[in-house]
């Protein structure tokens, strides 16, 4: 790691990448065939992806939420596959309604809203589990497909949701997950839903629209930024038509959105998405860590930038040195931290190790505290491979590694150990995922029989 230093790293790999891609791109249009396959569509063991929270009490989750001292989540352990809930003591289970898997879920006052299994469906890379956004109304037992109620003009009848953020003016926000070039890679993109009807682009307040403003020695990215009532939207580089009728906000993976009336990053980066660029030199797309008035701070995989979109002033807080690269950043007000992992030295390294080898993409994570008014970063913990963390929160740190769960208190400069617990499955797998939720941690892992996540086995750690 460099502390607000410019450094390029070597252009050989990069310059060779692009003109590989491009040998192929032409290649691939003259015999009128892509790289798409169905191989593509596998979105659930690319690699291990823990659900990291501010608050353990949280309302919102991938596979588990917390709510009225009720935690929700994904399970079959009364022989049913579904949403179960349970009170923070682990008594009193009940299955809430059944479904196959879901992908985030938020508990509400009017009911459980969730990204859930609908269907097989297709894409240009072939056939593909398609999740739809669904509200269950407890007292009626009812289940309703939101997307059949809302009101939009763009084609979202095939779109695949991949999560959702509900904000305090009735505006149901959905990222969809699409593929978006013509190899087949996926991206982000986002419709909102006011009272149920899809926003134009007209009603968007574009703060920066392709814009170098952002531009550092390290960093060239274009910045695109659109606001919607309390809400931003970081949009990459993506350009916008202004007289266009259309309502999907384009991202790629970076496409993350902050609540300012909240005060906090409402869809974050995802684990699946945080190392694209990562093998990229000098263009890293950005996404939320904070937003105060004028004020942003912004990350990328490969560093974090203090932002004032009013003056059109950027400056560098930290870089970091890959193969390291960001994948998260949780803001706890005086400290951000920052979660990193170390990647494979190149590319072509990289896609045989996790594609064809079916090994882990992080060799190891790194726990940082970053103090944003000076650039201060202190190291707090470092964890080898096949460990990952699980939680984090101001003064506590979750890790697990083989069948241990580790907790550390990081209230100061270094993390020091306070317990261990030993579980029945190993934690770390590329075809697994964690949640937490009420003071427990959920172990998913992707089953390629059933063809959906399933629980493996939920632990009580007591924060």
């Amino acid at each position: 790691m460099r502390n607000a230093q410019h450094q390029k790293p070597p252009m050989k790999f990069s310059r060779f990448i692009c003109i590989w891609l491009g040998f192929s791109l032409i290649i691939l249009t003259l015999l009128g065939c892509t790289l798409r396959t169905p191989g593509m569509n596998k979105l659930d063991n690319v690699t291990f992806s823990a659900n990291l929270k501010e608050d353990t009490n949280s309302n919102y989750g991938k596979k588990a939420a917390y709510s009225n001292d009720r935690i929700y989540y994904l399970s079959s352990e009364l022989g049913t596959q579904g949403v179960y809930s349970m009170r923070s003591d682990g008594e009193n289970l009940v299955l809430e309604f059944p479904v196959e898997d879901i992908r985030s879920i938020c508990i509400q006052p009017d009911g459980i809203y969730y990204a859930g299994f609908a269907t097989i469906s297709r894409n240009d890379n072939g056939p593909f589990r398609q999740f739809r956004l669904f509200l269950r109304k407890p007292e009626s037992g009812k289940t309703i497909d939101l997307l059949r109620s809302y009101t939009f003009t763009d084609d979202l009848k095939d779109e695949n949701v991949w999560d959702f953020y509900l904000t305090d003016d009735n505006t149901c926000i959905i990222r969809f997950i699409n593929v978006i070039d013509v190899i087949g890679n996926f991206g982000l993109s986002a419709v909102s839903f006011h009272n149920g009807k899809a926003v134009p682009f007209q009603q968007y307040d574009w703060l920066a629209k392709g814009s170098i403003s952002a531009k550092t020695d390290s960093n060239h990215e274009l910045l695109t930024i659109a606001q919607l009532n309390h809400t931003l939207f970081m949009l990459g580089s993506s350009h916008y038509d202004e007289i266009s009728s259309k309502e999907r906000l384009s991202g790629g993976g970076s496409l993350s959105v902050y609540d300012t009336d909240r005060d906090r990053v409402a869809l974050r980066v995802d684990r699946l998405f945080s190392n694209d660029g990562a093998y990229i030199v000098s263009s890293f797309e950005r996404w939320f860590s904070r937003v105060e008035g004028s004020q942003m701070i912004l990350a990328s995989c490969q560093g974090v930038d203090s932002y004032d979109i009013s003056k059109e002033i950027v400056s560098t807080l930290v870089t970091i040195s890959p193969p390291e690269t960001i994948y998260q950043q949780i803001d706890y007000g005086d400290y951000i931290f920052l979660l990193t992992e170390k990647l494979r030295s190149t590319y072509w390294k990289d896609l045989f190790a996790t594609k064809y080898f079916d090994q882990n993409r992080a060799l190891e994570e790194t726990l940082y505290r970053l103090d944003p008014d000076t650039g201060d970063i202190v190291r707090l913990l470092n964890i080898g491979r096949n460990n990952a963390f699980l939680y984090t929160d101001a003064k506590t740190a979750v890790t697990g590694g083989g069948k241990i769960i580790s907790i550390y208190d990081i209230s100061g400069d270094k993390a020091e150990l306070l317990r261990t617990i030993s579980i029945e499955h190993n934690i770390v797998d590329r075809a697994n995922k964690v949640d937490t939720a009420g003071g427990w941690v959920f172990l998913y892992r992707f089953n390629e029989q059933t063809q959906r996540d399933e629980l493996l086995e939920k632990v009580y750690i007591g924060l």
